[in-house]
């Protein structure tokens, strides 16, 4: 009679082989992630708490109006002027510290655009060729700006 041969070590076989072909492909995938990260470190950071600091303004706005001069408005307008002032020092900050990789760039190109329509609606200008001007600031400047949404919504 004869045995059936042993699977289990071919299957082993086969699974490392798996695992070392997967390792392969994702280590320099994570390794690059790693390095881009690290040079935007700041960036990244400065982004993360500007990220913070503008949902709570916008929970601000957004939320309960109390009648002037009660002390709970007096309380939310105290807090969202040291948020504005937070905002500020952040946004200067971000924008005097340089992209290096291309998600550094994707960063800032998302804040201009974010930003854009508040900042030029006070001074009554073509919102849409703003809009235009600025991606194709940011299109000449950044390869990675064609992975930023530049729909006019």
């Amino acid at each position: 009679m004869t045995q059936p041969a042993n699977t289990a070590v071919s299957r082993r076989t086969a699974l490392a082989s798996a695992f070392a072909a997967s390792a392969a492909a994702v280590l320099p995938a994570v390794a690059c992630a790693a390095t881009s990260t690290g040079n935007d470190a700041r960036l990244l950071a400065l982004y993360q708490q500007f990220q913070r600091v503008s949902d709570a303004i916008h929970a601000i706005d957004t939320g309960v109006v109390y009648k002037c001069g009660t002390p709970e408005a007096t309380q939310q307008e105290s807090k969202l002027e040291t948020l504005l002032r937070r905002d500020d020092l952040l946004l200067k900050q971000i924008a005097s510290t340089p992209a290096l990789t291309p998600r550094g760039r994707q960063i800032k190109a998302s804040i201009v655009l974010a930003r854009l329509p508040r900042a030029v609606e006070d001074f009554d200008l073509d919102l849409t060729a703003c809009r235009q001007l600025s991606r194709m600031m940011i299109e000449a400047n950044c390869t990675a700006a064609r992975k930023v949404d530049f729909s006019l919504s």
